[in-house]
């Protein structure tokens, strides 16, 4: 199903405004085996990523990538300060360009998983399949001792079975299922090493 730009680009800020919220009230009632959830960036990433499959173009897809992921950090934003923690400046910067920049590519690869060439295609594949993996290696490798473990080997899992998915329904063909799994690794990596440099993460009490 497609839906027209305006009426999606609404749904999309919509229910990205209320997934926002839901992640900061998710950080004090998901129990400890799912509460990374709600300090996950790949969780957004996927929510951005599902909803611009609904796009009927990749303009159309790539501000509705831009426009969940900014939705989400307002509704994060509402939802912590209703709680008592205010989000700091920089997070909201660093976030909000976040946002800008990284949404359009999950938009476009959402659209090209859709509807574009199958060498595009496995380029949107591996982006987003990269960014759970990406993080759930992060999670492994970094913060394994404050979270539950099992959650970032899920996170992994979930990607891996993302990129597998579209391989046997959209790609069918082994290189540019090996482009995907490239595309995918070096994201991945990418990830990790901008993590590991120390991120004001989504996270209050």
């Amino acid at each position: 199903m497609q839906l027209r730009p305006v009426a999606l680009t609404a749904t999309v800020g919509l229910l990205g405004l209320a997934l926002g919220v839901l992640t900061a009230y998710g950080q004090k009632w998901l129990p400890q085996e799912v509460g990374s959830l709600a300090n996950s960036s790949g969780s957004w990433a996927l929510a951005a990523f599902l909803l611009a499959l609904f796009a009927t173009g990749q303009r159309v897809a790539a501000v509705c990538g831009a426009l969940a992921l900014l939705a989400l950090l307002a509704g994060y934003v509402l939802g912590a300060g209703l709680r008592g923690y205010p989000s700091g400046s920089t997070l909201i910067i660093f976030w909000g360009l976040a946002a800008v920049f990284v949404g359009p590519c999950l938009g476009l690869g959402a659209h090209w998983v859709r509807s574009g060439r199958r060498t595009l295609a496995a380029l949107g594949a591996g982006g987003m399949g990269g960014v759970l993996v990406g993080e759930g290696v992060y999670g492994l490798a970094y913060i394994a001792h404050t979270t539950y473990p099992p959650y970032w080997w899920g996170q992994i899992a979930v990607g891996v079975a993302l990129l597998c998915a579209i391989a046997v329904g959209r790609l069918r063909c082994p290189p540019l299922v090996a482009l995907s799994v490239a595309v995918g690794l070096v994201v991945a990596a990418a990830f990790v090493g901008v993590y590991s440099g120390g991120l004001p993460l989504l996270y209050s009490p």
